[in-house]
């Protein structure tokens, strides 16, 4: 760990790497070569915290990315094993279970969406063809 008149500066970006990565604090201060003191210290500052906030947010935003993508696969194969008469019927009833509960989940989303889109003076669906 760089300690005394060794230390080397350590930039924001690379402390939250090494926190993204690493998940604690001292695990993420062993990896970047500093101290957990040096990460606590940074953490009470405001441009830390936004840029923390942010990486994290960056992450959010990619895996709702992907599970969007990959939303319509998965209506597929949930519909067609709803549909399929060789499943057994419990399983069928489970798939459509699924559709149902998630359509609902869908619809809510939907309706706030559109009534933020309102609120703003955009049509809510626009943003399909930007």
């Amino acid at each position: 760990m760089a300690k005394g008149g060794n230390a080397k500066a350590i930039s924001n970006e690379e402390i939250i790497a090494a926190l993204m990565a690493h998940g604690t604090i001292k695990a993420a201060a062993a990896a970047a070569g500093t101290t957990p003191r040096t990460i606590y210290d940074r953490m009470n500052g405001r441009e830390f915290r936004a840029a923390y906030a942010e990486a994290k947010n960056d992450i959010i935003r990619r895996a709702v990315f992907t599970i969007n993508e990959r939303l319509s696969d998965a209506i597929d194969t949930v519909s067609d094993i709803m549909s399929d008469p060789k499943n057994n019927p419990a399983i069928r009833l489970q798939a459509a279970q699924t559709i149902i509960n998630n359509a609902g989940k869908f619809a809510d989303r939907l309706t706030k969406d559109e009534r933020e889109s309102r609120n703003a003076g955009k049509d809510p669906l626009q943003s399909l063809f930007d």
